[in-house]
This record gives C-alpha cells, sequence and structure tokens, in this order.
C-alpha cells in the first residue's frame, strides 16, 4: 500500500529530521547492494500505482548512499528485477522532488548535460535572458578538459544531436555565447598548474590598449585567451592589468562589451577563476532567496559537487554569509523531503575536515609535474580519479554479479 505521508509539514519535518539525527549518530551499516537492491525493489513495488511511484519515500531511500553506491543498486536494480528507475521517474509529473530523485540517480555530469539541455530549451523563448545564459555559463565552468568530452558523449548518447547544434539554435550560430559555450566545450584549456608573468603583462597591456582605444582585441582572441588559458596563468592577467593600470578587470570587460549578456559571462568567468567556491556561494544563496526558491539550480550545485568541491563551497558559504550552509538550507528550503537530502549530503561533507582538504590538495600538486596535465580548481582528484563514475560502479557491479566485463 502507497505510504501515506502525514498532512502537517511541522510533524512530517521532525519525523524526518528524527530519524536523520539517529541513523547519523548509528554506526553505519555495511553497503550490502544484494540487500539493499532487494529492499529498492520492494519499495518500487509498493509505491508504485498506475506507474505513478512515491517519488519522497525513494527519495529517503536514496540519500543515505554515496554516488558509486547508488550507481550500483539502479543498475543491479535493473539487471535482477527489471526496474529502469531513471525511466520511471522521468514519467512522473515535473516537480523540485522529481528533479531531486534523478539528481541522486546519475553521475554529476549527466545531471549537467540534462540541466544544460533544459536551460537551452528555455534559452530559445528568451535567448537574451541574462539570468538563464549565466546558468547555462555555471553549469559549464566546473568541468575539466576529460569532463568536457564526457559531457559531449553523454549529450549525444541522451538527446540523439549535439550540443553544439543545440548551443547555436538557443543562442544564433555567431553569437558571442555560442562561440564562448562552444570553445569551453572544446576542453583545450591548459591544465597545468602554472602561468607566465611575461604573457600575463603582454595580454595585460594589450587589454589597456584596447580600453584606452589605442589598439583592438577582437572577440575571438578574448575567447580564446578565457577558454585556453590555465587559471593561474588567468589569474596572473587579471591582477596585472589591475596592478599595473589602476583599473578593474570587470571594468575592462564592460568597455570592450557592448552586450550586456557577454559581459555579464565574462565577468563571472573572473569571479570563478579568483574563487571558484566564492562563485557557487554567491550563486546558492542567490537560489535561496529566488522567490519561489530556485531548485533546479540548488540541486544542481548541492548534488553536482557532493563529490568534488562541496566541502570547499561550505567553508567559503560560511566566511562570506556568517552562517552555515546547513542553517540557511534550514531556513529557506519549504519541501522537507530535498531539505532532509540536502543535510545528509552537508553531514557526509563534514567528514572531510580542512588540514584533510588542504592534504589532499597537496598530494594531487605533487602527483602534476611540470610535463602533465592538470585539473581545473574545481575538480577533486588526479586524472586517474576522473573516470567515469557510472563505469566505474558498472565494473563494480559487474563484478559483484560475475558477469564478464565487456572489452
Amino acid at each position: 500500500m502507497k505510504k501515506t505521508f502525514d498532512s502537517n509539514l511541522n510533524k512530517k519535518e521532525k519525523h524526518l529530521l528524527q530519524k536523520l539525527n539517529i541513523s547519523s549518530l548509528s554506526n553505519p551499516v555495511e553497503f550490502d547492494f544484494r540487500r539493499d537492491t532487494k529492499h529498492l525493489s520492494k519499495i518500487l513495488k509498493n509505491s508504485s500505482i498506475d506507474r505513478r511511484l512515491d517519488l519522497e519515500v525513494i527519495l529517503e531511500f536514496l540519500s543515505s548512499y554515496n554516488c558509486e553506491q547508488r550507481l550500483i543498486l539502479i543498475h543491479g536494480l535493473e539487471y535482477e528485477y527489471s526496474y529502469k528507475l531513471i525511466d520511471l521517474v522521468l514519467l512522473q509529473p515535473e516537480s523540485p522532488i522529481r528533479l531531486c530523485t534523478l539528481a541522486l540517480l546519475v553521475e554529476s555530469i549527466e545531471l549537467y548535460v540534462r540541466d544544460f539541455h533544459d536551460l537551452l530549451l528555455v534559452a530559445r523563448t528568451d535567448s537574451n535572458s541574462n539570468d538563464i545564459t549565466r546558468k547555462l555559463l555555471e553549469t559549464l565552468l566546473g568541468l575539466n578538459n576529460n569532463d568536457t568530452q564526457k559531457f559531449k558523449e553523454i549529450y549525444e548518447h541522451l538527446l540523439k544531436t549535439s550540443v553544439d547544434n543545440d548551443i547555436k539554435e538557443a543562442h544564433g550560430a555567431k553569437s558571442i555565447i555560442s562561440r564562448l559555450f562552444i570553445a569551453l566545450l572544446d576542453g583545450k584549456r591548459y591544465e597545468v598548474p602554472a602561468h607566465s608573468m611575461a604573457t600575463a603583462k603582454i595580454i595585460a597591456r594589450q587589454l589597456h590598449e584596447a580600453r584606452e582605444g589605442t589598439s583592438d582585441i577582437d572577440y575571438d582572441s578574448l575567447i580564446q585567451i578565457f577558454t585556453h588559458d590555465g587559471f593561474p596563468q588567468l589569474s596572473s592577467i587579471f591582477d596585472t592589468y589591475e596592478d599595473k593600470y589602476g583599473r578593474s578587470i570587470n571594468e575592462a570587460i564592460g568597455y570592450e562589451f557592448k552586450d550586456q549578456v557577454a559581459t555579464y559571462c565574462f565577468q563571472d568567468m573572473v569571479e570563478y577563476t579568483r574563487s571558484p567556491s566564492g562563485y557557487y556561494s554567491k550563486i546558492l544563496r542567490q537560489a535561496f532567496y529566488d522567490v519561489p526558491v530556485d531548485y533546479r539550480t540548488l540541486i544542481r550545485i548541492i548534488i553536482g559537487h557532493q563529490n568534488k568541491d562541496l566541502c570547499e563551497i561550505k567553508l567559503e558559504y560560511s566566511k562570506i554569509y556568517d552562517e552555515t550552509l546547513e542553517q540557511t538550507i534550514e531556513d529557506r528550503i519549504d519541501i522537507v523531503e530535498i531539505k532532509q537530502v540536502f543535510i545528509t549530503i552537508m553531514e557526509k561533507a563534514k567528514n572531510l575536515m580542512p588540514n584533510e582538504l588542504r592534504k589532499s590538495r597537496q598530494d594531487r600538486k605533487n602527483k602534476i609535474d611540470s610535463s602533465s596535465l592538470g585539473t581545473s580548481p574545481t575538480a577533486i582528484g588526479d586524472k586517474n580519479s576522473s573516470k567515469h563514475r557510472s563505469h566505474e560502479a558498472f565494473k563494480k557491479l559487474a563484478h559483484l554479479f560475475k558477469l564478464k566485463r565487456p572489452h
């Protein structure tokens, strides 16, 4: 029988949070994919009526697992019980809970792909929307070169079209925004964590001369600088320009671009370059205080960055706004089930303490020599840890099922 939830929001919230507190204090149960997959199949069997799922129950169940465990459960559910949970969730009416449930069923890059496509559909009706275009940019900025390749492959596999074509349809084939997004997805950024002061001085001087009207920098050159230069190099360019010429780099960008949307996008890239965690903190804050709450953005960042840089975002958020991310979630999220998921994720992020975070950063830095490719500021782990997570999960599942691994 389908579970009936208490209509009283306060009682319901208290019950869920009590369960969360109890589970967080008790010893974690070892992950048993066969047992847990069977339990999930029973939830689906008992909660589905005429293909309508009780997403609240499913969401609560999934929130206690990490990304790899969830992917193993999804593969096991399909293999042993013939449930294609992602397809079943997509059949449900659109809602924040459906968005959140789907986000827990896929790897982060697929989450970005689905959001990017949905935002592009909105952009087609209003290609000049600052808000939508900046969200599209935010979705792409955290991708390193390997991620962009996966992003394009997943996009084409899911949607049977290339992301480049959809970008051009939404923003125009020759627009600055289309060229910027396509360049970001080309995955040609120089990812070695080093920079050249000589190069920074040359580009800073060119920007200054363009601002003074004594020379020009064409848009394609600017796009190449912002999408090909490494983030340390970009940061050096911005600092050199401001230190030497006494003007804000954002002011120079505003002068260079007459298009307001393009101006905001390039200024956002400056902000991201200087502080990725500060950039995401600002976006989260705005999403919390939008009316109505922007659940899509919150889900994309909190769940999408769970295994990447959420701990850093949490720390920066508390510094900027003088309150923890958990406090804002408690105060602003009005859907109890989503609040529970977010708080559970926040609790797990606490396991990575600041000293461990610094050690992790140093370990990554030590693994990169002067001739190797590194990762973008938001990437966690070296290139060996950036494998397709769903592929890794499937390999684990195949081993557990004693299946022959495909070549």
